[in-house]
């Protein structure tokens, strides 16, 4: 009976995702009751949306066809489910993380700056008033290989503001620890997604997001940069995976309870 309430709510998330990009729903009763959860990355315009879900719901069922608790990231979107309850309550766990395997010139300049950008995504994210908690923008750096960070957070609507800001600031105090000195990061919680890029160019669609305005760059000299200790692509219990350029060589990420 689980079995088949998972396959119908799977098969529900597509057509009745709604227009912010979120899906909650349940079905069955004591141990066959089905949880689930779906959030679409806040820059996909519906259909994007609709189409990512479907592929998604396919996939995990695929995966995970026997047990009771999954949860996908897939690039744009991320598909959860459980038999506990998990709608409305923040999960930091599991945490999974991917890097760029390309290291940036200045580390020192580049994690002042970027720890001034994810603060204030972190503010603006966390008392969004949108049925969308995200926020994205751009701060230029004094690094000439890298003039750009491109930065993006997103929280699912179900849980508190205040839930919200702990989330992403648990995120970003992961990002030296799995991925020091690289150039791009992404950290997965079931809760809240954190990115961001040195390209030219943003990795989210602009016309579909409102740009955090940023403070002035700061003004303090920059200490001879060290350079970044090797990584093997693992740290902490934290899966790494690399991608090459901002383009990931992976589609998804699969964690099964």
């Amino acid at each position: 009976m689980y079995e088949r309430n998972l396959n119908t709510l799977l098969s529900s998330v597509s057509p009745n995702i709604n227009a912010n990009g979120f899906y909650n729903a349940s079905m069955g009763e004591n141990s066959d009751r089905v949880n689930l959860i779906a959030l679409c990355r806040a820059d996909l315009q519906p259909s994007q949306c609709r189409e990512y879900v479907k592929n998604a719901t396919e996939e995990i069922l695929k995966r995970c066809p026997n047990q009771k608790q999954a949860i996908l990231w897939h690039e744009f979107c991320m598909v959860r489910y459980s038999n506990e309850a998990i709608f409305g309550t923040l999960a930091i766990s599991p945490m999974r993380s991917g890097h760029s395997g390309e290291n940036v010139t200045n580390t020192v300049v580049f994690y002042r700056e970027l720890n001034v950008l994810l603060d204030s995504l972190h503010d603006h994210a966390a008392s969004n008033s949108s049925p969308k908690k995200f926020a994205a923008a751009r701060r230029d750096v004094d690094d000439p290989k890298h003039p750009f960070i491109y930065a993006f957070e997103q929280c699912t609507p179900d849980i508190t503001s205040e839930e919200c800001g702990d989330c992403l600031n648990k995120s970003a105090q992961m990002i030296r620890e799995c991925c020091d000195g690289a150039r791009g990061v992404r950290i997965l919680t079931p809760s809240c997604y954190l990115r961001f890029e040195t390209d030219q160019d943003p990795f989210y669609n602009k016309s579909m997001v409102e740009t955090v305005s940023q403070p002035p760059k700061l003004s303090i000299p920059s200490p001879v940069p060290q350079p970044a200790p090797q990584r093997d692509g693992e740290s902490g219990g934290v899966t790494c995976p690399h991608w090459n350029l901002g383009l990931l060589l992976f589609s998804l990420f699969v964690f099964i309870f």
